[in-house]
């Protein structure tokens, strides 16, 4: 179900704020932001389950970018919107979902929306994005490696090297940023954002992965990865599933 955390509000010059609900299960967050001046991409999202983060405080820039690549969002200074496909997320009865929202601009972050999707059955996946500063580091459990900036990388000749226990690979970031341009729907407000995401992986199972590049153009790196899954908690979730699956009538069952 969809549910509403955040509505029109304020969050002062590097101040932040945080939205705690109690679910079942957490599938997706949405933020939209419609800023009166240009700091709409200068917050930074951090998501809590738990005791896990599961967003590590990623500018919204980068967050933005992935989102449009990937399905769709807006990609501007004076107004942004994205998603964040978390998987799906079982929740202990003591845990909560946190977001937080931290404005890095200098100047007030106005009319900022949260949501987000819970309680929604499903595969118990969980999922995870850290943003990586640092240019040689290993992800565990990578499904997903981007590359971002708030310049064009349209022309970065470097290299990005990639391992894990399938392949070992060294392709150029503009490499990458062909791929996003390919993969992305759209040229969002006739801007050619996919120059400032460069897509340098993609794992169709998930894999340890080591990283390493010189690119001085590159921000950071944003990796999308599984999260284990604990024995307890896939049991809540097949319990949950088959407790839906009681409640339905035979012809929503049959349209299954």
């Amino acid at each position: 179900m969809l549910i509403n955390l955040a509505s029109n509000e304020t969050i002062g010059a590097s101040a932040s704020q945080t939205w705690r609900y109690a679910c079942n299960s957490v599938q997706q967050i949405f933020v939209m932001v419609d800023d009166d001046g240009s700091g709409s991409l200068l917050g930074h999202l951090t998501v809590q389950i738990g005791n896990d983060t599961v967003v590590n405080d990623i500018n919204f820039r980068a967050l933005t970018l992935i989102s449009c690549a990937t399905g769709g969002g807006t990609y501007g200074s004076a107004a942004c919107a994205f998603k964040v496909d978390l998987g799906s997320h079982i929740l202990d009865g003591e845990e909560n979902l946190n977001v937080t929202i931290r404005n890095t601009d200098g100047a007030t972050m106005v009319a900022t929306d949260v949501s987000a999707i819970v309680n929604e059955g499903g595969v118990y996946q969980p999922l995870k994005y850290t943003n990586y500063a640092d240019k040689v580091f290993t992800d565990t459990n990578t499904l997903a490696v981007y590359g971002w900036s708030d310049a064009s990388l349209q022309s970065d000749a470097t290299a990005f090297t990639i391992r894990n226990q399938a392949y070992s690979s060294a392709p150029l970031v503009q490499d990458g940023v062909a791929v996003t341009g390919c993969n992305a729907s759209v040229d969002n407000v006739g801007a050619t954002f996919f120059a400032y995401l460069a897509t340098m992986a993609k794992n169709q199972v998930p894999m340890n992965t080591s990283i390493n590049y010189s690119s001085d153009t590159i921000d950071g790196v944003v990796c999308v990865s599984a999260m284990d899954r604990l024995p307890s908690k896939a049991r809540a979730s097949e319990n949950a599933g088959q407790a839906v699956l009681r409640s339905m009538t035979s012809s929503e069952r049959k349209a299954l």
